[in-house]
């Protein structure tokens, strides 16, 4: 088939189908496929940024930027049930320092890079000129968005649990907070480049945690 050939299109189709498949040993109540939790943020990833534009030295050193404060912030919140609220990680994410997933700053890059093209796909639609604080603000909303969708999810899935299994507000207003803090520094970083898979994948996993709210 002729949409086949183009890359936008099969790696989309490559992400669905590995995501229902997931989906499906989640729902069923396969413990190793959620195990597979740390290879699907690496394959994801991969998959993402093969079509972003300008992979130079200052795009990996943004990322490194983000992937390591995220990191820092989450293993301070779990040391410190400050930022956050109370809570500690399961074993599904993979190999901990300190109580915290290597693989979670993997994540955070995700959320926030997504989370930025899909306000710059509707603003471009809208043709809205956005300064880059409104721009991270908007992004930021995106992610709070996603994050409402993720947590209950995860704790069925031992990503992470909450203090008495309530997810205070706490979480959402700071995970705004820094989401928007992490989106405009990509932003300052001149990362915004036009990536068409970018706002699919966030698709996917929007989907994706919606049906597993449905069936778990």
């Amino acid at each position: 088939m002729q949409w086949l050939k183009k890359p936008t299109n099969y790696l989309t189709g490559i992400l669905i189908i590995y995501y229902i498949v997931g989906l499906t040993g989640m729902a069923i109540n396969a413990p190793f496929l959620a195990s597979l939790t740390p290879f699907s943020l690496l394959l994801t990833t991969a998959i993402l940024f093969y079509l972003h534009a300008e992979k130079d030295m200052l795009f990996f050193a943004n990322l490194l930027f983000v992937f390591v404060a995220a990191w820092f912030l989450e293993m301070m919140g779990v040391s410190t049930g400050s930022i956050f609220g109370h809570y500690q990680y399961g074993q599904t994410l993979g190999p901990k320092i300190q109580g915290t997933p290597l693989i979670i700053g993997l994540n955070w890059i995700i959320v926030c890079y997504t989370s930025l093209q899909v306000t710059q796909k509707i603003a471009l639609h809208f043709k809205w000129k956005l300064p880059e604080i409104l721009g991270a603000a908007f992004a930021a909303f995106f992610m709070l968005i996603f994050d409402i969708l993720l947590e209950p999810v995860a704790q069925k899935l031992d990503f992470w649990q909450w203090e008495n299994g309530i997810i205070p507000l706490q979480n959402y207003t700071a995970w705004y907070f820094f989401g928007f803090a992490f989106c405009f520094w990509l932003l300052k970083g001149g990362l915004l480049k036009n990536n068409p898979l970018a706002w699919r994948v966030y698709l996917v996993q929007f989907i994706f945690f919606a049906v597993l709210n449905i069936l778990l």
